[in-house]
């Protein structure tokens, strides 16, 4: 019974979020403001376009990428010596290290892919 309750209260609140807002849309008073959209990367060029998406991805990844690596330390203290811990928390410290080559490579990557583009399409 409360189950069947929630289930109608959830198509109820989606109903409402999906088409609400058209309930509030009028017919010919309707005023048509223009929206100018800015290009909020401000990329002139897919080579700029990837460089600022690379910025963003290494500033965000770095931080993870430390606090992963704290983890993995953490992983190894918590072991005290068990074999199965200690697998683990290796594991965890190979994977995050593949993550900060790949995230500090990702520049590289870009550069490469870059210029196999302008070869081919120059």
């Amino acid at each position: 019974m409360i189950k069947k309750n929630f289930n109608r209260i959830k198509y109820l609140a989606t109903y409402l979020a999906l088409f609400l807002p058209f309930g509030f849309v009028k017919g010919e008073d309707a005023v048509i403001i223009p929206v100018k959209l800015d290009n909020p990367i401000k990329a002139e060029s897919f080579e700029a376009l990837v460089t600022a998406i690379l910025e963003v991805v290494v500033a965000i990844g770095t931080p993870i990428a430390i606090l992963a690596i704290i983890y993995s330390g953490f992983l190894f203290v918590k072991a005290q010596g068990k074999p199965e811990a200690l697998k683990t928390a290796r594991e965890a410290l190979i994977w995050t290290i593949v993550g900060v080559a790949v995230l500090l490579g990702a520049r590289l990557l870009a550069t490469v892919i870059q210029g196999t583009i302008t070869g081919l399409g120059a």
